[in-house]
């Protein structure tokens, strides 16, 4: 889609996906405010439409302009993998320690916060750290019975379009656990 025909109608699509509000883009666009005008305008089909529009050709522009910048610097993933086990690698081991007057003491100072944030940025690249997020009210599984923890569960199992046998088969794995 093109700009808007009307002149004034781009500028108040523009203001929007740049994130302002209604009444600073129906300003921007020169009319004088009035909410309900404003309201009618900015969620007209056609604005909400350019708006969109825009908003998927910025982060396009943005994504070929990263990638182009990524392909200039050589940063692989290769290379950014490789640099990361060097650099846990050096935090695990260490840097030499000198006295006053530059002589190695023959030993290393290890920085172990780096490694640990090292590590922790390679297990997140490797996909193994989990985002985990209560769902619902707080504390609800905290106020439920083992019961009632093992029927919610079976019910999600189901929800998400587990098979019958998958579910028959998480069943019998917590029949095995102790203490139910």
């Amino acid at each position: 889609m093109p700009a808007l025909s009307k002149p004034k109608y781009e500028i108040v699509a523009q203001a929007l996906a740049a994130g302002k509000s209604q009444a600073d883009a129906y300003r921007a666009g020169g009319y004088i405010y009035k909410p309900a005008n404003a309201n009618r305008l900015c969620r007209s089909p056609i604005i909400e439409a350019r708006v969109e529009e825009i908003i998927e050709e910025r982060a396009a522009g943005e994504a070929r302009a990263r990638g182009l910048g990524i392909q200039r610097a050589g940063l692989t993933e290769e290379w950014i993998i490789v640099r990361l086990k060097h650099v846990i690698d050096l935090s695990i081991r260490g840097l030499p320690v000198y006295d006053r007057k530059g002589n190695h003491l023959g030993v290393f100072k290890s920085n172990l916060d780096a490694a640990i944030n090292g590590l922790k940025a390679a297990a997140h690249i490797a996909g193994l750290l989990v985002q985990k997020h209560e769902i619902g009210a707080s504390g609800a599984f905290a106020r439920m019975t083992d019961k009632e923890l093992e029927d919610a569960l079976i019910e999600q199992c189901k929800a998400i379009g587990l098979s019958d046998r998958s579910v028959r088969e998480i069943q019998a794995s917590m029949e095995k656990l102790p203490g139910t």
